[in-house]
């Protein structure tokens, strides 16, 4: 009577997990729906919110104690601060979101890196960035067009600040 009563306890506690991973697992991809049409109507601070609503659920926190975070909803926050021009916050969220396993999903985030680190001017890091991108997707468009842009810049940039000795002098080459 007692290892009945143990077992049943023993099911009761697993199905109450497996409804809240359920139901947490529902409410990310809810969220992320959602979260693309925010974006659309340019309410990104609406669209954080909802982000961060669902991270402060006690039932998200609970899982988020036995799996790290969602890569998808740490890309899509580094997309929302982007959007917002929070550079620094965009480039941890995808830093966190270049920890998956999905392919396409990293070579996203490693092409957003690349763009929010070509804007401060540093052409080298961000050309190594697109070439990550490019390893992963070899036909990706885009990063192939910019990885050029971004040699065609380091070109320029090295051509423009080059010094040059004449007569003694050191001169900026304009």
């Amino acid at each position: 009577m007692f290892g009945r009563k143990l077992v049943t306890l023993f099911l009761l506690i697993i199905a109450t997990f497996l409804v809240l991973y359920s139901y947490g697992f529902y409410k990310k991809r809810q969220t992320v729906s959602q979260l693309d049409g925010k974006i659309k109507m340019g309410k990104y601070t609406d669209a954080l919110a909802s982000v961060q609503k669902l991270q402060e659920s006690p039932v998200i926190r609970m899982i988020s104690k036995l799996e790290k975070e969602d890569p998808v909803i740490a890309y899509n926050k580094g997309v929302i601060y982007v959007l917002m021009e929070n550079k620094k916050k965009a480039s941890a969220e995808f830093r966190r979101a270049m920890e998956t396993d999905d392919p396409v999903l990293k070579a996203r985030a490693i092409y957003n890196t690349a763009n929010i680190i070509a804007t401060d001017m540093d052409f080298s890091t961000a050309a190594m960035q697109y070439t990550e991108v490019l390893k992963i997707d070899p036909d990706d468009f885009q990063a192939k067009k910019n990885l050029e842009r971004m040699r065609v810049g380091e070109q320029q940039f090295n051509t423009m600040f080059s010094r040059s000795n004449r007569n003694g002098k050191t001169e900026l080459r304009h």
